[in-house]
């Protein structure tokens, strides 16, 4: 998956099926338990197929010299995804503030700092052993 049109076909076959589930879920039903956490799960799954094209991009352009690395792409779409869920979950419960909101996005942020740190370091054997 070395080219950004395979992230924007998997892209587009993760986020067309659950945005048209999204649509249906809260058109056409009650928000009881069941409808609440396919709600969830298609939200997860539609922000995951639109941020999946951006982050290829992101990393093609600007990151690790020209070349995409799919496990970080597909890591930073889920880690927006679960941030997506994490603050709508929130906003139901009615505790979303802006300071939880900076939290929440400056703990994802950090989290992938990190990540990129410990690719960055490489292992070398015989040494400093």
């Amino acid at each position: 998956m070395k080219n950004v049109f395979a992230f924007f076909l998997l892209g587009a076959l993760l986020a067309l099926p659950s945005g048209a589930g999204l649509y249906y879920l809260v058109m056409y039903t009650q928000p009881y338990l069941k409808e609440r956490w396919l709600f969830f799960i298609a939200l997860f799954l539609f922000v995951c197929g639109i941020m999946l094209p951006f982050f290829a991009l992101l990393n093609r352009y600007f990151f690790t010299m020209k070349r995409i690395n799919p496990p970080t792409v597909v890591r930073e779409a889920i880690g927006t995804a679960l941030i997506a869920d994490l603050l709508l979950w929130f906003q139901i419960g009615r505790v979303l503030t802006p300071p939880i909101v900076m939290i929440c996005i400056g703990g994802g942020v950090l989290a992938e700092l990190l990540w990129r740190a410990r690719e960055a370091v490489e292992f070398r054997s015989g040494i400093d052993d």
